[in-house]
C-alpha cells in the first residue's frame, strides 16, 4: 500500500478534516516519527482540484506497520 508521507505541521493541518461533505482525512503514525496518509483513487480525483491537492506532491512511500510493542 502506498502512503503519502506527512510532516507533524502537516498531520495537524489536516487529521480529521473534512475533504467534502461526507469524508475527512484520517493520517495516522509511520517510522521514525512522521505521520502517513492513504488514499484511495476515488479520493485523489476528489482533492485533485480542491484546496488540499498539495497532498498529491508529497513524498510516497510502500507503508510499513510500526513494529508491535514488546509484552512483558
Amino acid at each position: 500500500m502506498i502512503v503519502y508521507i506527512l510532516t507533524e505541521e502537516q498531520y495537524h493541518t489536516i487529521h480529521m478534516v473534512y475533504y467534502n461533505d461526507v469524508n475527512f482525512f484520517s493520517a495516522g503514525k509511520y517510522l521514525e516519527n512522521n505521520y502517513a496518509i492513504f488514499l484511495s483513487s476515488q479520493d485523489k480525483e476528489e482533492i485533485a482540484l480542491t484546496e488540499w491537492s498539495w497532498i498529491l506532491d508529497l513524498p510516497q512511500a510502500e507503508y510499513t506497520p510500526p513494529p508491535s510493542p514488546d509484552f512483558i
